[in-house]
């Protein structure tokens, strides 16, 4: 059997920052933070793609596989100050200006013998990887080339649903940790690059389970995964006297990071009139790396744990609810005395009411309430947003349908957030659309037959 793909993607991106704002510290009263920074990130992305097996015994399989994967991207940063004369931002600013182009080759090769026993089955394999990047920055002699050729074991275990694997790997740097010049697009957060990285040596486990029943209306699912890191890429964090907080990426080892996800869900129909469901999961995680402050070396560990549930109830697709909540948390330990432990609560409700009655019409309305004991101040910790909507259904087979709704009734919407990372609580807020009223009209064009249901939002696994 001989399998084979190919992939091609272009993808363009410019970013503008024109940096207007007036900063009396820790730079001086409108100084470099009046500027004018264009970022130009064109790439281009390809790979190709055979797997080949060859039965050898009734238990025994040959197997190899192989990749090619070519990646192109050029970075080119141009900065701009602003002229004292007319105030234009024409004046070239050299030591913030940059020309970055990268070209990757990867070759995966994977050998691996399959055994196989009834449900069981066993491939170990050795994974034999080149890679060759090749970098060419405006700011260095010559052009910057990274090499790496790794013979790397692999198995993987197969037992009716229940996969395991193992596998180690090694990734190149990134581009945009080599990038020698300095991003002061905030001033208060300086990044550089750092040209001297070596590769990243990573040995990955996983688990994976799936079942589904559609009989008995049950499905479920877990995940975890593992990894353990030798030169992983940690920010090296300086903060001065003003408290410009300066980082530059470093290698550094001991790096462990583990997450598991698993979700159940569970439908009941009784004389296909009354349908109960619900519902419940999980998303745990735990990273722990080193922390390089100020040149001292300390050790941080962060935990991010999410749990949901949630229920809905169906009489006939007249009356339908919905309700699901979730509570979260996200904390960060250190092995020094120098920083504060931080921690991060979240809690989420949200609930869907639908009833399609008298005929040709259906109310729907939604009211959430959402949490964060970290907003970004002036900014109140919860928020309750409240949507609500009549739908007229018309025309034959009821393919057309005239919808009136409100959004946000409260006007109360807004979109912050909030999470733990290093030694600092990251906080945003977005600007976001707030209350208005619309009214759209769809026409469905739908197969002979079928039938859709008008009213709520769009949901999975539903039997």
């Amino acid at each position: 059997t001989v399998n084979h793909n190919l992939d091609i993607n272009n993808r363009y991106n410019d970013f503008n920052t024109n940096t207007g704002l007036d900063f009396f510290y820790p730079t001086a009263y409108d100084s470099l933070a009046a500027q004018l920074r264009n970022e130009r990130v064109p790439r281009t992305d390809a790979s190709v793609a055979f797997n080949y097996s060859e039965p050898l015994t009734k238990r025994m399989t040959i197997r190899m596989g192989g990749r090619y994967e070519y990646g192109k991207v050029n970075n080119n940063v141009n900065t701009f100050s602003k002229d004292p004369n007319n105030q234009a931002p024409d004046v070239p600013d050299a030591s913030r200006t940059s020309s970055f182009e990268r070209n990757s080759n990867r070759v995966l090769l994977t050998p691996g013998l399959e055994f196989k026993w009834k449900n069981l089955t066993i491939t170990p394999s050795a994974r034999a990887l080149f890679q060759y990047v090749d970098n060419d920055l405006a700011s260095l002699p010559s052009p910057l080339k990274q090499k790496s050729t790794d013979i790397l074991p692999a198995l993987g275990i197969v037992f009716k649903q229940l996969n395991l694997n193992y596998n180690r790997d090694v990734s190149l740097p990134s581009y945009t940790y080599l990038i020698p010049v300095t991003d002061n697009t905030n001033p208060y957060y300086i990044s550089r690059g750092n040209t001297s990285l070596e590769p990243a040596r990573r040995d990955n486990i996983s688990v994976n389970y799936y079942f589904n029943d559609p009989k008995r209306f049950i499905n479920v699912n877990f995940y975890g995964n593992g990894s353990f890191t030798k030169n992983d890429v940690i920010q090296s964090i300086t903060v001065d006297e003003k408290g410009v907080q300066t980082t530059m990426p470093v290698n550094a080892d001991g790096s462990k990071n583990f997450y598991v996800n698993y979700n159940l869900y569970k439908q009941y129909k009784r004389n296909q009139k009354f349908t109960f469901t619900w519902n419940t999961g999980a998303y745990y995680s735990y990273n722990k790396n080193q922390l390089l402050y100020n040149s001292e070396i300390s050790w941080q560990s962060t935990w991010t744990l999410n749990q949901w549930a949630g229920i809905g109830l169906n009489w006939n697709d007249k009356i339908e609810w919905n309700s699901n909540a979730s509570l979260g948390r996200n904390f960060t330990r250190y092995s020094t005395t120098r920083f504060n432990r931080l921690k991060v609560d979240t809690r989420y409700w949200d609930n869907e009411l639908i009833i399609r009655w008298p005929n040709h019409v259906i109310w729907e309305t939604q009211c959430s309430y959402a949490f964060n004991s970290n907003a970004p101040a002036g900014v109140p910790k919860d928020v309750v947003r409240w949507n609500a909507a009549v739908n007229f259904t018309m025309l034959k087979g009821e393919v057309g349908v005239l919808r009136l709704s409100v959004f946000d009734i409260l006007n109360q919407n807004q979109n912050a957030s909030a999470y733990v990372n290093r030694n600092m609580i990251t906080s945003s807020f977005t600007n976001t659309l707030s209350q208005y009223f619309m009214a759209t009209f769809t026409y469905n064009v739908r197969a002979t037959g079928a039938q859709k249901k008008v009213g709520g939002r769009e949901r999975f696994f539903l039997f």
